[in-house]
């Protein structure tokens, strides 16, 4: 089994179906003096800012692989139920985003919960025998949640659009809808190169400041500013009901031209006697030179997702929000 891992990683580098982790934004742009299309109110302005968030507009590209062509693609033969994969990833045909405001009693600090419906096909390209290569079509329904703090910046009726900022996020946690959501991540540290840990367990009560506004400290941690090619070290912590070794990956980047996507290695398991196993993965990795918005995307999926043909897809992600800047 170690083998055929080492190969599939092996065949993912050559077959170059990275994936992207973000898409480039160089500043969260204010509102501007014409009201935005769709926003009569506050609470409609805040839900326009939320659902167009520099992190929570590219989390969806984190996690969505685009196209790959499907020729000499083909159906598997009826006595095989497992294929070589040569590339493999997720095409998302439809997000369903529905935002749900909560203003504290103060007036002063308002929370938006963003829940996205994700529909679309898992594509496996592979080899089913030594020189046929087919193409494995998987439906897939995720569901994620993300929370975006706002702060009440002023009180001006004629331009109220502008009365509140975001200031704050939580990471993303994301995956599969029941009944096939068979594993999930319990947990991600982050080694960071000042010295500091993000360790998370609750993603959507995780929050990230948005330190470059200077606002709404409350004790919360800065969101990651990372220099280029700063080395990072990420250990993910996942519960599955497979007794095959899961795979993990990381996936960031910037582009088309400078996507990512590498392989978590397991460093340990545990038999919690009831039908599941825990698994920690870690990784070493290095922020790619552009400067931006970004989410890096954990996500772990059980071994059949990819290898077995008559397995359900199951997967389960994280997104954690950071930046990188240039000195």
């Amino acid at each position: 089994m170690q083998k055929s891992m080492k190969f599939l990683w092996m065949l993912l580098a050559i077959a170059g179906l990275f994936v992207a982790g973000c898409k480039k934004d160089d500043i969260i742009t204010p509102p501007g003096d014409q009201v935005p299309a769709g926003v009569t109110n506050e609470a409609t302005a805040m839900k326009s800012m939320a659902v167009n968030d520099a992190f929570v507009r590219n989390d969806e590209q984190t996690f969505n692989d685009g196209e790959f062509g499907s020729q000499n693609s083909g159906n598997f033969e009826n006595d095989s139920d497992h294929v070589m994969p040569l590339r493999f990833g997720r095409f998302i045909t439809s997000v369903t985003r529905t935002v749900t405001l909560t203003v504290d009693s103060s007036d002063t600090v308002a929370t938006a919960l963003i829940e996205k419906d994700i529909i679309g096909v898992f594509k496996i390209k592979g080899l089913n025998g030594p020189t046929d290569t087919v193409v494995v079509e998987k439906p897939f329904n995720d569901k994620s949640t993300r929370k975006v703090i706002f702060v009440r910046v002023g009180r001006d009726s004629t331009q109220f659009w502008k009365n509140w900022r975001p200031v704050a996020t939580s990471l993303v946690a994301g995956g599969t809808a029941p009944p096939n959501d068979s594993v999930k991540i319990q947990k991600v540290e982050v080694f960071l190169p000042n010295g500091d840990t993000l360790a998370v367990s609750d993603p959507t009560n995780y929050f990230l400041r948005y330190k470059w506004l200077g606002e709404w400290h409350h004790g919360r941690k800065d969101l990651p500013v990372l220099l280029p090619g700063q080395n990072l070290l990420t250990r993910v912590t996942v519960t599955s009901g497979s007794a095959d070794t899961d795979l993990v990956t990381l996936r960031f980047g910037c582009d088309e031209f400078h996507r990512r996507r590498t392989a978590f290695h397991i460093v340990s398991e545990t038999n919690n006697g009831d039908g599941t196993y825990t698994r920690v993965f870690e990784k070493n990795w290095t922020a790619h030179v552009h400067p931006g918005y970004f989410n890096a995307g954990v996500e772990a999926m059980t071994r059949g997702t990819v290898y077995d043909v008559a397995a359900a897809y199951s997967v389960s992600w994280w997104a954690i929000p950071y930046r990188v800047v240039h000195l």
